[in-house]
């Protein structure tokens, strides 16, 4: 019961999200849209960007690490923007009331870890600083692109997009592996 009264939460708050900006839903719009009480939405969430985040997080969490970074990301990326098609109003208040730096906010928890690791096994890459960076890259170019396909409200192909994602992605692992090699040959003094 409490998975289904969590889900009745995220879609009570997605119709509301559909109707008005993000910050002028309150617990209590949230609560009468889908019948239940205050304490037991306090039970699953803190707060409304509680639910923002649980959203987020149940988007990441569709990762699939065993793929390579490219079919990986982009896979994600058709994932979210299915999701985000079925609300597209919701998707576009969520979109200006955070903005990229926000949606990163939330997407970075999800995200980060699954793709330095990824990043990590292609790349056969020992330098974190490296890495990280790549996967903070990454994270900005992935968000930046799936705002901007919210803010183009279907006149950005997403599964071109998606296409894109991935061979740019894939020319990342492939420049981290290149710079290993050269390090490893030059004996680390490149």
């Amino acid at each position: 019961m409490p998975s289904f009264t969590k889900k009745a939460i995220i879609e009570a708050f997605m119709h509301l999200a559909s109707k008005k900006p993000l910050e002028k839903i309150t617990v209590r719009d949230v609560v009468d849209d889908c019948g239940i009480n205050r304490n037991t939405f306090y039970y699953h969430f803190q707060d409304i960007y509680a639910v923002l985040e649980e959203i987020c997080l149940s988007g990441t969490a569709k990762m699939k690490p065993a793929l390579p970074l490219g079919e990986m990301l982009s896979d994600l990326f058709l994932v979210l923007i299915s999701y985000a098609g079925r609300y597209p109003r919701a998707m576009a208040h969520i979109a200006a009331s955070i903005g990229q730096s926000g949606a990163e906010r939330y997407f970075a928890k999800g995200f980060d870890n699954t793709v330095f690791e990824v990043l990590e096994r292609e790349t056969g890459s020992d330098d974190v600083s490296e890495l990280r960076t790549a996967t903070v890259f990454l994270r900005h170019g992935f968000v930046g692109l799936f705002v901007d396909w919210i803010n183009a409200a279907g006149k950005i192909n997403g599964e071109k997009l998606a296409a894109r994602i991935s061979l740019m992605s894939q020319g990342i692992c492939n420049a981290i592996k290149a710079s290993s090699t050269a390090q490893s040959l030059s004996g680390g003094k490149i």
